[in-house]
């Protein structure tokens, strides 16, 4: 009898063994993983399509450029992280960006919403006139879900690094210019 047990719970044992070995069906997929996604914009603007808002001798009176800018929808309006860059010769400047000149400063600052991103151009002298040459821009859009660690405190070398350490995917794309109809 004793022989017979050990028999039957060997076979027994055998065939969970062999069950457990059989792979199932595929199950649905899972949520993505915690890589990061992002757009890089490169903007470009030409010194003749600078635009005066509101009058000369004005405390806000400016010149600005707005951009059509489709990869700023609702949610990332909301939840993302938008990073402007200037570019000048070969050196990047985090916006805003002062200049100063003789005796009075000169700041490039960006703002954004959802489907664009515009650039300003004002001097502290309330005297601002456009730029006389093209002036180049890079806006860093990062997912919502990249949010949670706080980039903005980031360095534009430190966030370079990070982006790299995750292998990020991302695309960028050119802005050929296309005002923004006025209202």
């Amino acid at each position: 009898m004793k022989k017979l047990l050990v028999l039957l719970l060997g076979i027994s044992l055998t065939a969970c063994s062999y069950e457990s070995n059989v792979p199932g069906p595929q199950g649905p997929q899972g949520p993505p993983g915690p890589g990061l996604s992002y757009r890089i914009i490169d903007a470009i603007a030409l010194y003749e399509d600078w635009l005066p808002f509101n009058n000369v001798g004005d405390p806000d009176f400016q010149y600005y450029q707005e951009f059509n800018a489709p990869e700023i929808d609702q949610y990332t309006y909301e939840n993302g992280i938008i990073i402007g860059y200037q570019v000048d010769g070969g050196t990047t400047y985090t916006l805003p960006n002062t200049i100063n000149f003789n005796g009075y400063t000169r700041e490039f600052s960006l703002y954004y919403g959802v489907g664009y991103v515009g650039f300003v151009c004002k001097d502290s002298d309330l005297q601002t006139t456009p730029p006389d040459a093209d002036q180049f821009f890079k806006v860093y859009i990062i997912n919502p879900g990249v949010g949670k660690r706080d980039l903005r405190s980031m360095s534009q070398v430190e966030l370079e690094l990070y982006l790299k350490e995750l292998e990020a995917e991302g695309s960028a794309r050119e802005v050929k210019l296309s005002r923004k109809k006025l209202k």
